[in-house]
C-alpha cells in the first residue's frame, strides 16, 4: 500500500489540511493519507495541549484519510525523519510518502537531519500560493532526492493555515469557513486560542 503521511502541529487542524488530503488521493497513486500531529514541534513553536490537537484532526479522518499517533506514543522530537523510521519498520510492506506545503521548502534545510531525511524518502510536495514549486530555488534540485509535485489542471490550492485560524479568533473573526463546524464547536467549547 502507498501511505502519504500529512505531518504538522495540527494546531488546530483546517480545510486547507483537508483538501491536501483529499486531492494528494485524488491527483497521486496514494491509497491512504495519515494525518500525523507532533508530539513537540522542531522549532519550538507554542502548541495547544496535545490531547486537544488530537481530538481535532480525528475530526477530519475520512474513508482513506486515517489518523496516526505514532509520533506521539512515542513522544517524539518532531523530527520528521524520526516517525518515517518507526513507520517503515512497523510496515515494511508499505511505500511511505510524506507530504510537504512548498512554503515549506525554503526552510526545509532547518529540519532535523534533513539530508538523510531527503536521500532516504518520498516526498510530494503540494503548491502554496506565492511560493515556488522548483526545487532548485531553494538549491535542493538534486536527482538523488525524490520529489513529486502534486499537480492538475482541478488542483485548488490554498493560503488557509493554523496561523490564520489562530489570529482570526483571537481578532474575534468567523473561522467557520477554514475549519468544519465539528471543530469549529471544540475550540469555542474548550476555549482554544484566545
Amino acid at each position: 500500500m502507498k501511505i502519504a503521511i500529512l505531518g504538522g502541529s495540527f494546531n488546530p487542524p483546517h480545510l486547507g489540511h483537508l483538501l491536501m488530503a483529499r486531492q494528494t488521493l485524488e491527483f497521486t497513486d496514494v491509497d491512504e493519507v495519515w494525518l500525523a500531529p507532533c508530539y513537540n514541534h522542531t522549532f519550538q513553536k507554542h502548541l495547544a495541549p496535545i490531547n486537544d490537537r488530537v481530538a481535532m484532526t480525528k475530526m477530519l479522518v475520512e474513508d482513506k484519510i486515517k489518523f496516526c499517533d505514532e509520533e506521539i506514543k512515542n513522544k517524539l522530537s518532531g523530527d520528521s525523519i524520526d516517525l518515517l523510521n518507526i513507520l517503515k519498520k512497523k510496515c515494511p510492506r508499505d511505500q511511505f510518502y510524506f507530504i510537504i506545503g512548498s512554503d515549506n521548502l525554503a526552510g526545509f534545510k532547518r529540519w532535523g537531519r534533513w539530508e538523510k531525511l531527503i536521500t532516504e524518502n518520498d516526498f510530494l510536495i503540494f503548491p502554496r500560493p506565492g511560493f515556488s514549486t522548483h526545487l532548485v530555488d531553494y538549491d535542493l534540485d538534486n536527482k538523488k532526492y525524490r520529489f513529486e509535485l502534486v499537480k492538475n489542471d482541478l488542483l485548488v490550492i490554498t493560503n488557509i493555515s493554523s496561523t490564520i485560524v489562530r489570529e482570526r479568533i483571537e481578532n474575534k473573526l468567523l473561522i467557520n469557513h477554514l475549519v468544519p463546524d465539528n471543530l469549529v464547536k471544540y475550540i469555542v467549547n474548550n476555549n482554544l486560542y484566545r
